[in-house]
């Protein structure tokens, strides 16, 4: 969630990791359905395992929610048009009313060019399952793809268009996502745990993105598709563990799409990083960057004027905040953490040198920064409702309170070492 507008403290005060979430790999039984569908049989309603041919279009009608692990009953009247180009000779295409969990057990959606409901593709789903879902175009809910260790690509999804989101997750040997070029529509997409070196081109009408999750990709090194992908609102971006990555210039275009709109990113654990290349188009944002240890700079963030919750830690390369002058207000500002002594924080930081335009700091915390001798390089520096500082070992007390004295009303919080001022949280609501 982005971090405008508004801020609360917590009463004990711990530390904000600035860490990407972890998704969770679900399982055959962990589906998420549509109208409260169950992951699979339940015994509350009939689970329709017979095959549908193709040609034929079934007619028998599931009860609401309920989820179809088998074939094509269940679905809906037919369309007398079906997408061109899709699927096997049909005399019509029908709509699948109840969520689909694929999980090995011969179902059979030839035919079926819509889904209202969620569809799960599990571990054990063979690929004459996913094959029979040639026709398909449209799934109203998300479509997670997770575990299968058979994918080396997604053939028999080839005339997808829209869905509500796609996760594929857990499929390091999955390296080709081609079939995905028809899409049109998937305002979240999450991409965890794969074989693939680069971002997939979808259609030319994509419609944009809210929220993109890569991590755990070991192979990527190439986002420039991303570039064709367009923003939806309340753009969040959440890369991380992605071994190879060398840049984000892929990013600039989707970035310039959302405007000045707030974005949130979270950069970590991108040891092969050498820049913020891509970041430009940034305005308004909620930045988490940890464990970028090539990143020399902040210099592609010049446009960013307003920060939600910022957070920076283990950017041994970062010697000043220099590229951040423009910005004017941030409600969470930390730098390091104090969570882990002798490893976090900003080391090579000496200064606050590079915050030239910083005028108003809801919450500011310092901590774990070794090199940081100075709270200087704020000027303009005139509103900070709370300050926590701890174990900067550079910095004296008199420091401290020399910069908390410019400040009328001082602020409330802590400054010292662990035992004046114990590890903290600054936890934005």
């Amino acid at each position: 969630m982005l971090g405008f507008p508004t801020y609360r403290i917590l009463p004990v005060l711990l530390f904000i990791c600035a860490c990407p979430s972890e998704d969770t790999v679900p399982t055959p039984l962990d589906t998420e359905t549509a109208g409260g569908a169950t992951s699979g049989p339940t015994g509350d309603g009939p689970t329709m395992m017979g095959s549908t041919g193709p040609g034929s279009v079934p007619t028998t009608t599931e009860p609401e929610g309920q989820t179809s692990t088998g074939s094509g009953d269940g679905d809906g009247p037919t369309t007398d048009e079906p997408a061109a180009g899709c699927g096997p000779p049909c005399t019509g295409h029908s709509t699948h009313q109840a969520a689909v969990v694929l999980e090995g057990k011969g179902a059979n959606f030839s035919c079926v060019e819509e889904i209202d409901g969620t569809l799960y593709i599990g571990a054990n789903a063979d690929p004459a399952e996913i094959a029979s879902l040639a026709s398909l175009v449209r799934v109203k809910g998300d479509v997670t793809i997770a575990g299968n260790l058979a994918l080396t690509d997604l053939v028999g999804l080839e005339c997808l268009q829209d869905v509500h989101s796609l996760k594929l997750t857990g499929m390091p040997q999955l390296s080709d996502l081609g079939a995905l070029a028809s899409l049109r529509t998937a305002p979240q997409l999450v991409l965890d745990g794969l074989g693939i070196t680069a971002l997939p081109q979808f259609a030319p009408e994509f419609a944009g993105l809210s929220a993109l999750t890569l991590s755990n990709n070991p192979a990527l090194v190439d986002l420039h598709a991303a570039a064709t992908w367009g923003a939806g609102p309340g753009l969040e971006l959440v890369i991380g563990n992605n071994a190879l990555l060398p840049a984000l210039v892929g990013l600039s275009g989707l970035l310039a799409d959302n405007g000045a709109n707030p974005v949130g990113i979270t950069l970590a654990d991108l040891p092969k990083l050498t820049s913020l290349a891509g970041l430009e188009p940034v305005v308004a944002a909620d930045l988490h960057f940890e464990r970028l240890p090539q990143v020399p700079d902040f210099e592609p963030l010049g446009g960013l004027t307003v920060g939600g919750q910022i957070s920076f830690n283990r950017m041994p390369a970062i010697v000043d905040l220099g590229g951040l002058d423009n910005l004017t207000s941030v409600g969470t500002f930390t730098i390091g953490e104090c969570v882990h002594l002798g490893s976090g924080g900003m080391d090579s930081l000496k200064s606050l040198a590079g915050l030239d335009s910083l005028v108003s700091v809801n919450h500011f915390a310092l901590a774990n920064n070794d090199k940081l001798t100075s709270l200087a390089g704020a000027p303009k520096l005139a509103e900070l409702d709370r300050f926590a500082a701890t174990a900067n070992p550079l910095l004296s007390l008199a420091a401290y309170e020399a910069f908390v004295a410019g400040f009328d009303p001082a602020p409330s919080g802590c400054m010292g070492d662990l035992e004046r001022c114990p590890c903290f949280d600054l936890n934005p609501g």
